[in-house]
């Protein structure tokens, strides 16, 4: 025993002694590693930041997301940033493009203002040389109507000068529109996209022209050559934008696909020149014209007019009526200018919606590669709330017809109203196929839970209207997937909120709890005739939070399910038979036999009483006064109180024509005074309810 602790006395020294001994060696070791961590630290750099340059999946802008999903999945966290940094490079262009188209449309509805102010002057001048005109005929100078008309011939120069201001407004919103680069830009671009579109109109003009020529002469011909023409030239400029919008704008192939796109665009117009049809702005042309006018439009106190364009001065009813003419037609070419610069501003949003449509499609990809960004441990939160900036829509109401055309062109757009009306239809689709679903599996589900006679009514019933409604709820979330809704923080909203519930009704849980243990346990149905308490009545319905019970006063009397649960309850209808039980008091003197035969023979004698078991009698007590006797039979629940009150009659007739008479003992007894002694006596007696007057 005692070498036994020598040895582990000496064991435990040597290890106390290594380890004296080796830890100076390791604290030595350790002191020494933070410098050579210090020099490795110091020896890494950052890491540099992404470039955008080296993303792969960017160069084709088009690729389709099912495919871009694939490209995507077996990228790294390093080269996942490389490609949101590409994405990001080539969203923000984008979103510069139409920041850029936008703030010229902005432009161009200021210049198409201006230039209505001017005529709408220019109109209200007109209007007062016509009145001065009419007030000079044969007026004398000096007189009321001539100084009316002189008045009117003042307030017509006001309104020219102020259109003159107007125009001169117009004049350099427009100068600065073609000084601006990126403006004229996107100014170039409308125009493309409205020689396009006059190209086609020419092209359907033409095929309704050759419809109704003869086939096979020359005009016949002729027009189908054009139309060739026309729809060659189409094709061509088509097939270079639409080889262009899915090229990398920093990329060279995107240069070459540029100037294929600029040789179709002069093809198209050299055709359109060829068939005599005017490509030229005819909205600066109208507008030089009227500015040029105006500038040497004058009108004099003596109602005198000095035009370059009409030298020297006419008399003065000649001069007013010369100078309405003028103005009328300068009007007419600031209206035409007016239409002019309005169709170009329409042209304009047209292709800022297509652009916006490309600006979606470049969304819809770019949140590819963050959702997988995402899942590997990336951090996509500034890319995310750049994309909810750039892609929230505002509209200028002012512009009405802006407005509509938008919303027209939206309509149109294969990233747009077409989508969307394709989502709508996929969501509806969806929704209603997993109702009906849902519908067909709640009834399935009710017919084999029915088979099953030990499941309660109640829990078959919560079971199908689970299902209905799970189904529906079930496919409402998957629809909303339709409508490209992400169900990651729809999710989380409910369970927030059913957090939020939870605890607000925390009281009603133990409720709900009981609800569901009653429908699994099934102490009691739905029908079931139950005694609760002094409660006494038919179950009328099982809900999750309480269950009502319908009195035989016909009231309804709802109960908490957790009181239900945590009491006695009594359920007197349980299964499918339920038994009649009659207690009688029979005095000394009758032939108890006799009694038990005539029961029998009674209770046997019912339509409604069950053979098996068979009916019976049973001696339960003697008493002071009186032998109680039970006769009990069996009858189905439906028929329960239906015999009951028969058997009643019939047992109490019977017993009349045998002379049997029960004992009669007073149900209550009324006692006055004081006298404990003489209620005690009455109590022991009559073993029934006793009312006390005192």
């Amino acid at each position: 025993m005692w070498h036994y602790k020598i040895r582990a006395i000496a064991l435990t020294g040597i290890v106390c002694v290594f380890v004296v001994w080796t830890t100076p060696v390791r604290s030595q070791e350790q002191d020494s590693v933070p410098e050579a961590n210090a020099e490795q630290v110091e020896a890494v750099q950052p890491s540099p930041p992404p470039d955008p340059q080296a993303a792969t999946t960017t160069t084709e802008l088009d690729i389709p997301v099912d495919e871009l999903k694939l490209l995507v999945k077996p990228l790294t966290l390093e080269e996942l940033q490389t490609e949101a940094a590409g994405w990001m490079l080539v969203l923000h262009n984008k979103a510069k493009e139409i920041s850029v188209a936008e703030v010229t449309i902005k432009r161009k509805n200021e210049a198409i203002g201006q230039q209505q102010e001017a005529t709408d002057a220019l109109e209200t001048a007109k209007q007062s040389l016509e009145e001065a005109e009419k007030l000079q005929k044969g007026a004398v100078a000096g007189s009321p109507e001539y100084q009316e008309a002189t008045k009117k011939v003042e307030e017509a120069k006001e309104h020219l000068k102020k259109a003159q201001e107007s125009v001169e407004d117009a004049k350099t919103t427009k100068e600065e529109l073609k000084q601006d680069e990126t403006s004229q830009q996107a100014l170039e671009q409308a125009e493309k996209t409205d020689t396009l579109e006059t190209v086609k109109q020419i092209l359907d003009q033409t095929k309704a022209d050759r419809d109704q020529m003869i086939a096979g002469d020359f005009a016949y011909e002729e027009a189908t050559q054009k139309i060739e023409k026309l729809e060659a030239g189409i094709k061509g400029f088509e097939d270079a934008q639409e080889a262009q919008k899915g090229i990398n704008p920093h990329s060279p192939e995107y240069q070459v696909a540029t100037e294929k796109v600029e040789q179709a665009y002069q093809s198209l117009k050299q055709l359109l020149e060829e068939l005599g049809a005017s490509t030229t702005d005819q909205s600066s042309q109208h507008f030089d014209n009227a500015t040029a006018t105006l500038q040497n439009t004058e009108i004099q106190h003596n109602a005198e007019e000095k035009v370059a364009s009409l030298p020297g001065a006419v008399d003065n009813p000649q001069n007013l009526q010369k100078q309405q003419e003028h103005l009328e037609k300068t009007t007419q070419q600031l209206e035409k200018s007016t239409e002019a610069e309005s169709d170009a501003k329409n042209q304009l949003i047209v292709t800022v919606t297509e652009l916006q449509s490309q600006l979606t499609a470049i969304v819809d990809r770019f949140n590819v590669i963050l959702d997988e960004l995402d899942k590997k441990g990336g951090d996509s939160k500034a890319y995310r709330q750049y994309i909810q900036a750039i892609t929230a829509v505002e509209i200028d109401t002012k512009d009405t017809e802006g407005v509509g055309l938008r919303l027209l062109s939206w309509a149109k757009s294969s990233e747009g109203g077409l989508r969307w009306g394709t989502n709508i239809a996929k969501f509806v689709g969806v929704l209603v196929a997993c109702i009906i679903v849902s519908q067909i599996l709640g009834m399935v589900t009710n017919r084999l839970l029915s088979l099953f006679t030990g499941t309660s009514a109640m829990m078959r019933r919560f079971t199908v209207m689970t299902i209905k409604r799970g189904g529906v709820v079930i496919g409402f979330l998957l629809a909303l997937t339709a409508l490209e809704v992400s169900l990651g923080p729809v999710l989380a909203l409910l369970g927030g909120v059913s957090f939020v519930l939870a605890f607000a009704l925390q009281s009603n849980l133990g409720n709900l709890a009981s609800g569901l243990m009653i429908m699994i346990y099934k102490p009691f149905d739905v029908g079931d005739e139950i005694k609760f308490g002094e409660i006494w009545g038919y179950v009328d319905s099982i809900t999750l939070a309480n269950t009502k019970i319908q009195g035989f006063d016909s009231q309804i009397i709802s109960i908490p399910n957790n009181t239900l649960w945590s009491e006695i309850v009594e359920n007197l209808s349980h299964g499918s038979t339920r038994q009649l039980n009659f207690w009688f008091r029979v005095g000394f003197d009758e032939d108890l036999a006799k009694v038990e035969l005539l029961l029998i023979d009674i209770l046997q004698s019912h339509p409604q009483v069950l053979p098996d078991p068979a009916p019976s009698t049973f001696v339960w007590s003697i008493e002071d006064y009186y032998i109680s006797v039970k006769a009990a039979a069996w009858t189905t629940k439906d028929n329960f109180w239906v015999a009951h009150s028969d058997l009643i009659r019939m047992i109490r007739k019977c017993f009349d024509q045998e002379g049997i008479k029960l004992a009669a003992i007073p149900a209550s007894i009324e006692i006055s005074g004081e006298d404990d002694s003489k209620i005690l006596e009455a109590a022991q007696v009559t073993q029934d309810k006793i009312s006390l007057t005192k």
